[in-house]
């Protein structure tokens, strides 16, 4: 374990809890949580998800301000995607995971291209939706924590893999706050 590892450990489970509770500070954190996890993952070879990370920490400055802006009670309300949404979103990803797998396969040296592309697309749709605040975002969430565990275990980062395990379980609370919020 880093020290880099740990903090972002930390900040992130904090980030995640505050964003299940739908507080804007989640943002601010989970800025710094990226920028830690970037370098990371580069270290690992885990080019998509060092990506991600990068991605993060700019959705995050998203997030922050459109959360803070949202109405002008400065909230925005949680929304469900539709149908049509989902499916266009989902193949969207699918099959841009595809293409980025091929990149990786090519072109980088990692033994997990598929996985970590899949992480990689799914993990910006994700982010997306919950910068939307939509509530959606926390299924997604946890599917990709736990896929991001087994990674994690596989890469020996030990502590990342707790977090992520941890993370599905906070996802899967935040899931419950929000229906609770929409359904008020």
């Amino acid at each position: 374990m880093s020290l880099p590892e740990i903090a972002g450990f930390i900040l992130t489970l904090l980030a995640i809890t505050l964003a299940a509770r739908g507080h804007v500070l989640t943002w601010p954190l989970q800025l710094v949580a990226s920028a830690l996890y970037v370098a990371l993952f580069l270290e690992y070879h885990l080019f998509g998800e060092a990506a991600l990370q990068g991605i993060y920490a700019v959705l995050a400055i998203y997030g922050w301000w459109h959360w803070w802006h949202g109405t002008a009670q400065h909230a925005l309300p949680v929304s469900c995607m539709s149908r049509r949404e989902m499916l266009l979103l989902g193949t969207a990803a699918a099959l841009a995971t595809l293409a980025l797998a091929q990149f990786q396969i090519h072109f980088l040296p990692t033994d997990v291209p598929v996985l970590d592309s899949a992480i990689f697309c799914f993990g910006l749709l994700a982010q997306w939706l919950q910068a939307q605040k939509r509530l959606e975002n926390w299924a997604c969430w946890i599917v990709l924590d736990l896929l991001a565990a087994g990674i994690y275990v596989h890469k020996a980062l030990y502590l990342t893999a707790v977090l992520y395990v941890l993370l599905a379980i906070l996802a899967a609370w935040g899931w419950r706050r929000w229906q609770r919020e929409l359904a008020a």
